[in-house]
């Protein structure tokens, strides 16, 4: 099932979209919907979306800015656009940034339901793609250290566990999913499937386990300040850090270092 957001100033207009639509019947799951395309952007690496449906239209960020910033974050994401602007100036950008539709309103649900199918064969190929890669990569590993494949069964595949490792060794500074991505060599929604796959968690969930982990162990171990605790497990914010910490613990940082 793909990942997929919805974005548009008007609530009404997302409600519809979700009642007219059974997304899961075209292979979508259905992760969010925004009218505030700023807190889509907040939240949009933790979903890791294969497909954002945006207006054109909105305050604040219009859906051109949204894909822009969008793209930058996760390039292997799809990104159709809904608009009112015939105007060729909106659809020659909309190419350039590598959107995979640019729906011009009114949409018909005939128009709707055949972009969902064609953005789905896309998917399709892609994830097929990735798996013939990743096999191909296991195969080589496998010849290369001289062992069969009946043998390479391990809990984890190399990619995971490479991705575990960085975060480990840089936890404490400001990385993305885009950097373990980078150090991977994998695409960005490919790893996010991997880490819902493997892990049972998000990117982001699994980093914050990480650092709350080791902010324990300072809690403990230490008489680091906390917010040297903070700064050392990778958040510059205090406040921020202190209310994540109660959030996963039920305590805050003095009850717990007293604990």
């Amino acid at each position: 099932m793909y990942r997929l957001i919805l974005l548009d100033d008007e609530q009404i207009v997302l409600d519809s979209i979700k009642k007219v639509f059974d997304f899961e019947e075209f292979g979508f799951s259905l992760e969010g919907m925004f009218s505030n395309p700023l807190k889509a952007l907040e939240q949009l690496e933790d979903i890791a979306p294969h497909l954002i449906i945006t207006d054109i239209k909105m305050p604040g960020l219009d859906g051109l800015e949204f894909t822009s910033k969008a793209k930058d974050l996760l390039p292997e994401t799809e990104v159709v656009i809904m608009s009112g602007h015939g105007d060729f100036e909106y659809a020659q950008t909309a190419v350039r940034l590598g959107v995979s539709d640019y729906l011009l309103k009114p949409i018909s649900k005939k128009m709707f339901s055949d972009m969902l199918g064609v953005v789905k064969k896309k998917l399709d190929e892609k994830q097929e793609q990735a798996e013939y890669v990743e096999n191909l990569k296991k195969m080589v590993d496998a010849v290369y250290r001289g062992e069969d494949e009946t043998k390479e069964e391990k809990k984890y595949s190399q990619n995971i566990t490479s991705a575990v490792e960085y975060i480990k060794e840089h936890y404490s500074e400001n990385i993305s999913l885009g950097d373990v991505a980078a150090y991977t060599c994998l695409n960005k929604n490919y790893l996010a499937d991997l880490f819902r796959k493997e892990l049972d968690t998000t990117f982001v969930n699994y980093l914050t386990g990480i650092r709350i982990d080791q902010a324990k162990r300072y809690l403990k171990e230490t008489d680091l300040k906390m917010y040297e605790i903070s700064y050392s497990v990778g958040y510059s914010d205090y406040a921020y850090f202190s209310t994540l910490f109660k959030k996963h613990t039920g305590q805050t940082l003095s009850q717990f270092r007293k604990s």
